[in-house]
């Protein structure tokens, strides 16, 4: 389960940097700033549950506080 979720972390992350590199429409600045500020959380996410993994040490409270946001 933790690598499927961390899989479409990593999706989702790469979608968005892509659509920012090379946006599929004008995108107001609030926008792009919005979307910038959105794929870093997604980055810090991923980056915690990465270490959650590689550390052995996932507590199952911790991935549903992420779900809820």
């Amino acid at each position: 389960m933790l690598d499927e979720y961390i899989d479409i972390l990593e999706q989702a992350v790469i979608e968005n940097t892509r659509e920012l590199e090379d946006p599929s429409r004008e995108y107001t600045m609030g926008e792009i700033k919005w979307m910038e500020g959105y794929t870093q959380a997604l980055k810090d996410v991923l980056a915690d549950l990465i270490d959650q993994k590689r550390n052995n040490n996932l507590q199952y409270s911790i991935l549903y506080k992420y779900n809820l946001n």
